[in-house]
């Protein structure tokens, strides 16, 4: 396999990023292989496919193939840097936009791994050095612990946890914030699982749940379908009295969330 093949391979089933770290990687490859329009036209309809679940790809490629259909590798290169740096400045102005909420907040405890909250927390720690984030682990792939890993980087005091013991953590918080995958048409957010139940922690507990989210994240969409995952990451055992459900994303009502932050 080619190299440009294996990292499109390793951006599309990647399973522990959030869509806007998956979209970041997925441009800059872009950028790097706009000189063949055989294989560009080929990873969009990939990406298509595979990524069908995450609007903020799928709105970046529909307006891409716009800019595509009259094949121009200099103004291609120049859509997708532009693409890129825009990417960039839209979670600065996310934080600039909703910095006053925020530096209410000490402690934090969040869910799984997501790009904007780890550039979030980031900005945040740098106006608030006693910044602490409560992480739970996520299983199957445990996302959080990849979280914890860029935070303790950054030098973010964090504490991990198993999903088991999210209340133990809301109760330690001043706020719960999570990142979003979609933000639907009604009100509601998709997210990792686990997301519902922590709001629902949220709200015995008297703790606001804020959802922060850049925009490409709304979708025009009034339901969401899980699509279920291999059983054999939560357990290979295998008997015909075994049933094992793997969906890695759920839905959040809006009347358990505070506010989303966007």
């Amino acid at each position: 396999m080619k190299i440009r093949e294996k990292e499109l391979n390793n951006i599309i089933n990647d399973k522990k990023s959030g869509s806007l770290d998956i979209l970041l990687r997925l441009k800059k490859h872009l950028m790097k292989v706009c000189s063949d329009e055989a294989y560009m036209k080929y990873v969009i309809e990939v990406s298509e496919n595979k990524l069908n679940h995450f609007p903020a790809v799928q709105n970046f490629l529909k307006d891409l193939k716009k800019v595509f259909k009259n094949f121009n590798q200099k103004e291609l290169k120049k859509y997708l840097k532009k693409s890129v740096d825009e990417q960039g400045n839209s979670i600065q102005n996310l934080f600039e936009r909703n910095k006053k909420l925020l530096m209410k907040n000490r402690v934090i405890t969040t869910i799984s791994f997501s790009k904007t909250l780890l550039e979030i927390f980031k900005l945040l720690y740098k106006e608030n050095p006693e910044l602490k984030v409560f992480i739970t682990e996520s299983r199957p792939n445990n996302e959080g612990k990849l979280l914890a890993k860029k935070l303790i980087k950054e030098e973010v005091n964090s504490h991990l946890i198993v999903d088991a013991m999210m209340n133990y953590a809301v109760q330690k918080s001043d706020c719960i914030i999570i990142g979003a995958d979609q933000i639907l048409k009604n009100g509601n957010v998709v997210n990792k699982t686990g997301s519902y139940p922590l709001a629902l922690c949220a709200k015995a507990n008297k703790k606001p749940f804020y959802v922060i989210a850049t925009k490409d994240k709304i979708t025009n969409k009034n339901k969401y379908f899980p699509t279920e995952y291999s059983s054999d990451e939560i357990w290979e055992y295998k008997n015909s009295k075994l049933q094992i459900t793997n969906y890695y994303f759920e839905e959040i009502p809006k009347n358990l969330i505070t506010k989303i932050l966007i």
